[in-house]
């Protein structure tokens, strides 16, 4: 086609340019490429060799098969809002270290230790664990111990701290912190959680599949959107293998009041565990429970 001043013009569109020799390749580095950055955005990545399987959320469990037990699947749902109450006022400090513990499973610290333990979860990605707590209930329970924390088998350095001023801002803080790609877990210690507020965090942690914990009052209603409840109560704590004088193992009475996906109406287990410190980083059922549930199965 020749304008009216006469001469040709280009055409509107240019011929394809030949493919280049590697355009096969390139193609399959733009689709790796893709992936790792889908998988970046939730905080997954786990490294080029084994991203996809390590990324995978099932395995977080206690590493107590007889608790484990009580768990739809034998494990925890890891992109779900989970309850911790105390039993009582006194238990609070053990309401807190299970939180704690359960946070330490989650980051799978320790478990390269014990690998022949089928129970221990795999290493998991790079990821904080976010401790979100009102300033009054940080002075009343006083400040996380670093050695303490190392102790348990979780890493200062992997804990971030938040205090806010009020309840409101510290539900803030967790809702952001589930979105912000940087957290393997999010916990929250309040007094109580209303409907509305809990329920934005569950669809948080399932948008974000991120799992939150919320540590609450003893006497104050059960916050409702949860998957899971415990009632936690202070036990004594297992003898020390070299000294008789001295604390071993800490222990714990759990009881597992709700839990999404089994019957309602359903009696609440509850058992004594201690938590294994030097060298799997796992709860076990303690040694008095496992002999009692031992000889009833061999009465039955």
């Amino acid at each position: 086609m020749c304008p009216p001043g006469g001469g040709a013009v280009a055409p509107f569109f240019a011929p394809p340019p030949a493919p280049h020799p590697d355009q096969a390749r390139i193609e399959r580095l733009r689709t790796v490429l893709a992936g790792l950055e889908r998988r970046q955005s939730f905080g997954r990545t786990l490294g080029a060799a084994n991203s996809v399987g390590l990324a995978a959320q099932a395995g977080w469990t206690l590493g107590a098969p007889e608790v484990d037990g009580w768990l739809p699947g034998c494990q925890l749902d890891a992109e779900s809002l989970g309850e911790i109450k105390p039993e009582s006022y006194a238990d609070t400090p053990a309401a807190l270290v299970f939180a704690l513990l359960l946070a330490t499973r989650r980051l799978g610290m320790g478990c390269a230790d014990n690998r022949s333990s089928s129970s221990i979860p795999p290493a998991r990605s790079p990821g904080l664990v976010v401790w979100c707590w009102p300033q009054r209930f940080a002075r009343e329970s006083g400040g996380l111990y670093g050695p303490g924390l190392a102790h348990l088998g979780l890493d200062p350095a992997r804990l971030l701290r938040v205090e806010t001023a009020t309840p409101a801002e510290t539900l803030w803080a967790m809702e952001e912190s589930l979105a912000s790609s940087s957290a393997a877990i999010v916990i929250g210690c309040l007094d109580s959680v209303s409907l509305t507020p809990a329920r934005r965090l569950a669809l948080a942690a399932a948008a974000h599949r991120t799992p939150a914990l919320m540590v609450t009052a003893a006497r104050s209603a059960a916050t409702a959107a949860t998957s899971t409840r415990w009632r936690i109560a202070t036990a004594p704590s297992a003898p020390h293998p070299f000294d008789p004088e001295a604390p071993g193992d800490p222990r714990f009475k759990l009881t597992l009041e709700r839990c999404r996906g089994t019957a309602v109406g359903a009696v609440s287990p509850s058992s004594v565990v201690e938590w294994s410190s030097h060298d799997a980083y796992r709860f076990r059922v303690a040694a008095g429970m496992a002999d009692r549930a031992s000889e009833a199965a061999s009465r039955a």
